[in-house]
């Protein structure tokens, strides 16, 4: 009784071993491959098989009432006239514009230099750019057709 609990011991450890070892190889196999996968991107970027002009397929369907959601939040955020000009509110106001957005919508605040940021809204092609800049506030909106809005309300006075 006691050498088959001997050997059951043993082929358990055995196995036990082999599991961690071929883990271990597949472990580094498998980050050898990714390397490699990355060389390769690196190596045929500059190099481009399709021409610029060709379009891939969306696979999503957007629904037609979610671009005109979107554009007529777009459309209340430039009647506002916003002009805040301070940072600790920019969360505030992205989240504001962002709750009545489609589900889809994404949303960053971009820390730029020289004390300027921009809220970025984006929906499929569409998207709403809140800039604040040293001279003065900007509104960009590509809505659904393509066309390009803008406001801008400028400072009069450098800041210096």
């Amino acid at each position: 009784m006691i050498k088959i609990l001997l050997w059951l011991c043993i082929c358990i450890v055995l196995i036990g071993l082999w599991k961690v070892v071929f883990k271990i190889i597949f472990h580094q196999h498998y980050h050898q491959f990714k390397i490699n996968q990355l060389a390769d991107l690196n190596n045929s970027a500059p190099t481009l098989t399709k021409p610029l002009s060709t379009h891939e397929v969306r696979i999503d369907e957007v629904e037609e009432y979610e671009q005109q959601l979107f554009d007529d939040v777009c459309e209340l955020f430039f009647e506002r006239q916003l002009t805040e000009r301070n940072l600790n509110q920019a969360v505030v106001l992205q989240e504001g514009v962002y709750k009545k957005m489609p589900a889809k919508a994404r949303t960053q605040i971009r820390k730029l230099d020289l004390e300027e940021w921009s809220i970025f809204w984006t929906f499929y092609d569409q998207s709403l750019e809140y800039y604040v800049g040293r001279y003065g506030v900007f509104y960009t909106h590509v809505d659904r057709f393509g066309d390009e809005h803008k406001r801008e309300f400028k400072e009069l006075h450098s800041r210096v």
